[in-house]
């Protein structure tokens, strides 16, 4: 499973020990004492909000350093070259300092964790009125992307990527089609989404730009293993 995929998965895992915390103090409530289960939980949440910061400053630094790989390769006729350029773009990225606090996925994790907890004043993450960004696409300062190549409701790489045009999120059309056609109701199921519009069919729109990064990974892959099964030769 890809690195971004298991990122994602602990994320939610982080909030669903929330919800589980939630009912828990709920169940104690009933019960004198003295506020210690709640206390615990006001100190979960902090600790999973910088347990998310790290998930999302590792997902970054795989990306980088993935690109700076397939740059470096691109870009070196021999070993000695590749080791060269390797070294200095990969330091490049272990110095680039990350903030995530501004990413909308940190901010969705937020609101999705507080939630959970059942603490009030979570604020909005600026996705209500349509204004932001895919959850799975995290731009840096440097224009590159970080996004997941799986479908939220198959878990499977996304073959044919549609985006909801109320929130951006995107799914595989053979994913999402179905779901949406046989079911009234339903809605984004990306983990801190706040679009809460039911999706229907003409919210969705091809993303042609993630059809080509997909293509591409999928042609690196491919390129990868033939390489492999040549060195094995």
């Amino acid at each position: 499973m890809e690195f971004n995929n298991l990122a994602d998965s602990a994320l939610s895992t982080l909030v669903e020990n929330q919800k589980f915390f939630k009912e828990m103090s709920d169940f104690v409530s009933d019960f004198s004492d003295g506020g210690k289960i709640k206390k615990l939980q006001e100190q979960s949440v902090g600790k999973s909000k910088e347990h998310a910061k790290n998930l999302l400053k590792m997902k970054i630094k795989h990306e980088s350093l993935k690109k700076a790989m397939k740059d470096a390769k691109d870009s070196s006729a021999t070993i000695e070259e590749f080791e060269e350029v390797w070294k200095e773009r990969s330091e490049a990225v272990e110095k680039k300092r990350i903030n995530v606090k501004n990413l909308d996925e940190f901010k969705n994790f937020v609101n999705a964790v507080e939630s959970a907890a059942g603490q009030a004043g979570v604020e909005a993450n600026g996705q209500a009125n349509g204004t932001g960004h895919d959850e799975d696409i995290i731009m840096e300062s440097s224009g590159s992307e970080v996004f997941s190549h799986y479908d939220p409701w198959s878990k499977v790489l996304i073959k044919k990527p549609m985006r909801n045009k109320m929130c951006g999120h995107i799914y595989d059309r053979d994913s999402v089609m179905p779901i949406i056609m046989d079911n009234f109701g339903i809605r984004c199921p990306v983990l801190g989404c706040a679009n809460r519009s039911y999706i229907q069919p003409d919210h969705l729109v091809e993303d042609s730009n993630v059809q080509q990064k997909i293509q591409q990974l999928m042609s690196n892959v491919i390129l990868d293993g033939s390489a492999s099964e040549e060195d094995e030769k």
